[in-house]
């Protein structure tokens, strides 16, 4: 199974008068998200993390992108908003590969994800905030992971309206979707 993975950590999930996140810093107690673009049946015999080749890998956010091959656990779907204007925004399950367990996002509903079954999910990796494990009440997956090297990204989103819901593009950079 991959050790090495780059993760996706927002600027501020850091705390306030915490020490500065550096090569060789140790994170206790943090889980990570798989943000998935896609997932399907399992393309491999084996349970783990491989990185995707990818030409725009360094060029661009969210370009280390991986397969995650697991099993899955229940799914459930999740909305934004409240009331009339509530939407479906996805679902939500877990994908577990040997020891390591990782709280999955898609954007289809909850019934694409059968329990049990093996799964690979393209994905990119990010550090779920804090709050988010009480608040939605995700499934407590934290461990401590150590940091081998970092790369800064000055990123930015811009919610643009579009057809149902919202459409986002990097600040800047024409009208690429993400």
């Amino acid at each position: 199974m991959m050790s090495i993975m780059w993760v996706y950590m927002e600027t501020w999930i850091i705390k306030d008068g915490a020490a500065e996140l550096t090569r060789g810093s140790h994170l206790r107690g943090v889980g990570l998200r798989a943000s998935c673009l896609s997932v399907g049946p399992a393309r491999t015999m084996v349970d783990g993390i491989a990185e995707l080749a990818d030409p725009r890998a360094g060029q661009e956010p969210a370009s280390h992108r991986y397969e995650l091959t697991g099993m899955a656990g229940p799914a459930a779907d999740v909305y934004a908003g409240d009331g009339p204007g509530q939407r479906h925004v996805g679902s939500e399950f877990v994908i577990t590969a040997g020891d390591q367990a990782f709280v999955a996002l898609t954007a289809g509903p909850a019934s694409m994800v059968a329990a049990g079954s093996r799964v690979t999910a393209r994905c990119t990796f990010s550090v779920v905030a804090d709050y988010e494990w009480d608040a939605f009440g995700l499934p407590d997956l934290r461990s401590d992971w150590y940091v081998h090297r970092l790369k800064i990204e000055h990123r930015q989103i811009d919610h643009v309206p579009g057809g149902p819901g919202w459409a986002c593009r990097p600040a800047g950079q024409g009208t690429s979707l993400i």
